[in-house]
């Protein structure tokens, strides 16, 4: 049998590295066709490697730590005394004391079979480690993996599916971090060192200002209560919802104001608008923060833009998106008014230009036409666009046209 090449895999169209997280298998260990190997990070997701051949793990090239590009090569199974040709990649000098940490404080134990009442139970090392940290009985998992073997994946999609959950006590290590660590992100692993170094690289790229305002959401209250009483066996009845209008009327404005709807990478001055609405929702996991697109939002009506936002946003949280859906946004919302939240700063996702943060309903007491005392609902809204191409007068322009479709409801099911 021939060597086979194990290869760093590109998740999404934007993906140009990857992080290894963890090995499954040690070097010398046999593995089988579609075995889970290791797990890696992109931008965007974590996921499990699978083994490309039977044969036996004879190199690890790539070690926890190490980020490498695209279809370049991890680790080498082959047969038993092959000898690998690939050449180690070099990493970086973070990367190797990251290493030298991990192995010497935080190292995971070998995969082995627990024993339960209900027979043996496989888990992988990283749904073991997340499942001590959580306080998850492993035997009320299901899961999904080679011999009902529970993933991460499985973890995560328990926790979620657990009314009953009970959060375990944080434990916070304390340890000295010198300047050049913290620049570093010293001390992050997996996709919150990713999502660390995305935030930081969106800060550095661009020139990012926010502006905010009110909409007046009165008229769409009351127009949302005339059709839950009166049309309650139409489409648009269960699709009024105030994330699903704010994306619609969103939509809306960027086919008007297209250079809303652009990317722009600095690394080759490239200014690109698009004619299709890619939406990204912005959704909080268990293990940090996704963007799921909704593909060519501009195409749909008031009900298939709320049953594909339901639908991709619980993928996300159940780890079971596509590739295709977590890269290609041309703009994003980001709504933290569920955790009551007014106005905040939300940081671009770039390449993209904007970012609409979406706050908390919030009432107000103020006087009609004729003087009258009468309570109102405003909405606040956190447009954060990049200066560099964007001047702020269309920028306010852009949110107003928002605001219009918000506050004239009809609009929003034509």
């Amino acid at each position: 049998m021939m060597a086979t090449d194990v290869l760093m895999p590109k998740l999404g169209l934007t993906m140009t590295s990857g992080n290894v997280d963890e090995w499954y298998k040690k070097e010398g260990e046999p593995v089988k066709k579609g075995e889970p190997i290791c797990t890696i990070s992109s931008e965007k997701l974590t996921m499990e490697v699978e083994a490309p051949a039977d044969g036996v793990l004879v190199k690890v090239i790539a070690h926890q730590g190490a980020e490498v590009p695209v279809k370049e090569v991890i680790g080498i199974v082959a047969q038993e005394g092959e000898t690998p040709q690939s050449q180690p990649v070099e990493q970086s000098p973070e990367a190797k004391l990251e290493r030298n940490e991990k192995e010497q404080k935080n190292v995971i134990p070998a995969e082995k079979p627990i024993e339960s009442h209900t027979g043996r139970i496989f888990v992988s090392p990283l749904a073991r480690k997340l499942a001590k940290e959580k306080n998850i009985n492993l035997s009320l998992v299901k899961g999904t993996g080679g011999n009902n073997r529970i993933t991460r994946r499985d973890i995560e999609a328990y926790e979620i599916s657990s009314s009953k959950e009970v959060a375990p006590a944080v434990e916070i290590h304390s340890f000295p971090v010198n300047t050049a660590d913290r620049n570093l992100g010293t001390g992050l692993t997996g996709m919150r060192k990713i999502i660390a170094k995305r935030m930081r690289n969106s800060l550095a790229q661009s020139a990012q200002l926010t502006i905010h305002r009110k909409a007046d959401l009165t008229a769409f209250m009351m127009f949302k209560e005339n059709i839950k009483n009166h049309l309650t066996e139409t489409e648009i009845a269960g699709s009024l919802s105030l994330t699903v209008c704010v994306a619609k009327a969103t939509i809306l404005a960027l086919k008007e104001y297209p250079e809303m709807n652009s990317w722009y990478e600095t690394d080759t001055n490239g200014f690109q608008t698009f004619e299709e609405v890619h939406l990204g929702m912005a959704t909080a996991i268990s293990v940090g923060l996704l963007v799921p697109v909704i593909r060519n939002a501009h195409q749909m009506s008031l009900k298939e833009l709320s049953g594909n936002i339901t639908k991709t946003t619980q993928a996300a949280r159940e780890g079971s998106l596509a590739n295709d859906l977590v890269t290609g946004s041309t703009f994003t919302l980001t709504n933290l008014g569920q955790s009551g939240v007014e106005y905040f700063t939300p940081i671009l996702n770039t390449p993209e230009s904007g970012i609409l943060g979406v706050g908390s309903l919030q009432d107000k007491l103020t006087l009609d036409k004729e003087g009258q005392v009468i309570q109102s609902k405003e909405l606040p809204l956190s447009l954060t666009f990049d200066h560099q191409i964007i001047d702020g007068t269309p920028a306010a322009e852009f949110l107003e046209r928002i605001i219009y479709y918000l506050e004239n409801p009809y609009l929003l099911v034509l």
